[in-house]
């Protein structure tokens, strides 16, 4: 994870528990979490939202307010749900996918004395190698016009003459393998968070990849997430508990939204009501089927767009079987139906019938979360966050742990 340290001063918090804040910038909405993390576990204590951030030039002074003015909220909240006051001294901020640049890369390499243990000298030089072919090869994607830094890799497969093993140390064998995810960000959007910290006086700021919580904590190995937010849609192909590749698409709810106001002249406040009540079914039967008919066109250009992006995920191999939806967006009622239709896409081929379901807050692991918040779809990204700070303070992974060193690095 991308880190920096020593900002102005620093935030106290009382006892012995580590508190972060948690940021998760959606393109609609920006949600800030109070969060205790404590014997491997993460509890939010404190919840609130602001206006999103789309992730472009942005005006770092209102982003600074508007995350101030969660922060505060957050801990009010968190000074009632706990038994004292809670001042988060740590600045976690996930990044989603549409800020993103992301993909795994696999290394093989022979080694030359396949009777001697691998230790760690060698597996920090073949991850290191890894995460450098990784990098370029997503530096030589991306525009020219834009600057790219890496800001987190995680470990996808490592394997002893083709064998997965958790860590190859210790192991003999003739070649020894690994799989990198690594994901980059533009550097003005560091440069932001950067500001956002210092103008609030944290004492560190981390930056990290939305699509690694998530994926983290997937109840399948393999599977697509499809987080469907207010400007985007994005698609994280997931093996193994880790990301191998993203896809964004500059379309999401908002679509819907203004297919409603259009039609029938409405503010986006009240079109984005009305997109709210027919998803939780307290419309009238008429009017329902009203407003049913003035989504569909738009449900089905959304479909093909995403159909376009898992044929370009794919690269011709099978989809996973298992795609979870999750994001604001994932609430409308035809949502699941129209992305299970995908099976009998012509430009895309499924290990076997997919399997289309949402991911509900409750199904994130490691988390409690009793701000009394964040139990809406849009959420998820958000509570995966917390559950992965917990995560990040265990120290057992090993390839992990210097993946993360040499990101730092």
């Amino acid at each position: 994870m991308w880190q920096r340290n020593s900002f102005r001063r620093n935030r106290h918090s009382q006892g012995s528990p580590t508190s972060f804040a948690i940021v998760e910038p959606g393109t609609t909405t920006l949600r800030l979490c109070v969060v205790e993390v404590e014997d491997g576990r993460s509890t939010v204590l404190g919840w609130a939202e602001g206006s999103g951030w789309t992730g472009g030039k942005a005006d770092a002074a209102s982003l600074v307010h508007t995350c101030d003015e969660a922060l505060v909220q957050a801990e009010q909240m968190a000074q009632s749900s706990g038994d004292r006051w809670l001042l988060p001294d740590q600045l976690l901020v996930g990044l989603p996918a549409s800020q993103l640049r992301g993909r795994s890369w696999a290394v093989v390499q022979q080694r030359p004395e396949s009777g001697r243990p691998v230790d760690e000298k060698e597996l920090e030089a073949l991850l290191e190698r890894t995460l450098r072919l990784a990098v370029n090869r997503l530096v030589s994607d991306a525009p020219e016009s834009d600057e790219w830094l890496l800001i987190d890799a995680a470990p996808v497969a490592l394997t002893v003459d083709g064998r997965g093993v958790t860590d190859p140390i210790g192991f003999r064998g003739r070649e020894i393998g690994a799989a990198v995810f690594a994901a980059m960000t533009r550097v003005e959007t560091i440069q932001t968070w950067g500001s956002v910290a210092e103008e609030l006086e944290f004492s560190s700021l981390t930056l990290t990849a939305t699509p690694l919580a998530l994926a983290a904590g997937l109840p399948v190995a393999h599977g697509i997430l499809v987080d469907i937010g207010g400007a985007a849609t994005d698609l994280v192909w997931c093996s193994a508990g880790r990301p191998v590749v993203l896809e964004s698409l500059p379309v999401g709810a908002h679509a819907l939204t203004a297919s409603l106001a259009h039609k029938w002249g409405l503010t986006r406040g009240r079109a984005e009501r009305l997109k709210r009540a027919y998803s939780s079914k307290r419309l009238s039967a008429d009017a329902e089927a009203q407003v049913q008919g003035v989504l569909w066109p738009t449900l089905l250009r959304w479909l093909e767009d995403t159909e376009a992006a898992m044929a370009r995920l794919s690269h011709d191999e099978p989809l996973p079987q298992y795609l979870y939806l999750l994001g604001g967006g994932s609430a409308l009622p035809e949502m699941v139906d129209a992305v299970r239709s995908l099976a009998w896409s012509q430009r895309l081929r499924f290990a076997r019938y997919p399997e289309v379901s949402c991911l509900q807050p409750t199904d994130v692991p490691g988390v409690m979360n009793r701000s009394g918040k964040g139990r809406e779809l849009g959420d998820v990204s958000a509570l995966a966050l917390a559950s992965w700070v917990a995560e990040q303070q265990r120290t057992g992974n090993r390839p992990a742990r210097i993946l993360s060193k040499l990101c730092q690095g």
